[in-house]
């Protein structure tokens, strides 16, 4: 089993049917499936989902799941101003920038999604991918979790640029929004 050496080496902790099909250089479909279902019957993969595939024994990166299962979509609110120490209190759930919102419990966590315009969701400026997952810039963070909750408390504003805030204001075509901005930055 050549391949389960590939699918352990390699750095994704989640993997959807199509990733799998490369890994495994299976072109025919079911008998992906039937190699799939018996790699579930060891207890090798498990599908938190339909369709997405995780490692049983390797520690699953929430932060990819979410982004595996939603797609367009990218980390942002509490869960990427806690990664990049603007905010302090880590929570469990994942939050998405996403095109509506809603929330799905997956496995141990929720996914809390948040409906973003599509011209916001859709912009690439300051979003980080890192191959796994997409995660907004501190920057990109702190303006879209004012955008939808506005009256926020931030931890640690000290790694939030405020040239970089300037620059990204205008794909939210609000004025409230950039005076409420500046004003963290004001004192």
């Amino acid at each position: 089993m050549n391949e389960l050496l590939k699918l352990y080496k390699d750095k994704k902790t989640v993997f959807n049917f199509d990733d799998l099909k490369t890994i495994f250089a299976i072109s025919n479909n079911q008998v992906l499936k039937n190699k799939i279902h018996y790699l579930k019957t060891k207890n090798i993969l498990s599908s938190p989902t339909r369709w997405i595939y995780i490692l049983q024994d390797k520690e699953l990166n929430k932060f990819e799941l979410a982004n595996k299962i939603y797609s367009p979509s990218y980390i942002s609110f509490f869960s990427a101003l806690y990664h990049h120490s603007i905010i302090f209190q880590y929570q469990d759930d994942v939050y998405l920038a996403y095109k509506k919102t809603d929330e799905k419990q997956i496995l141990d966590f929720s996914i809390k999604l948040k409906n973003l315009k599509k011209t916001i969701l859709l912009n690439p400026d300051w979003i980080i991918n890192n191959w796994y997952y997409s995660i907004a810039s501190p920057e990109r963070a702190f303006l879209d979790t004012i955008y939808l909750f506005w009256d926020i408390h931030f931890d640690n504003i000290s790694n939030i640029k405020l040239e970089e805030v300037i620059r990204l204001l205008p794909i939210y075509h609000n004025k409230a929004l950039e005076k409420k901005a500046k004003s963290y930055f004001i004192k």
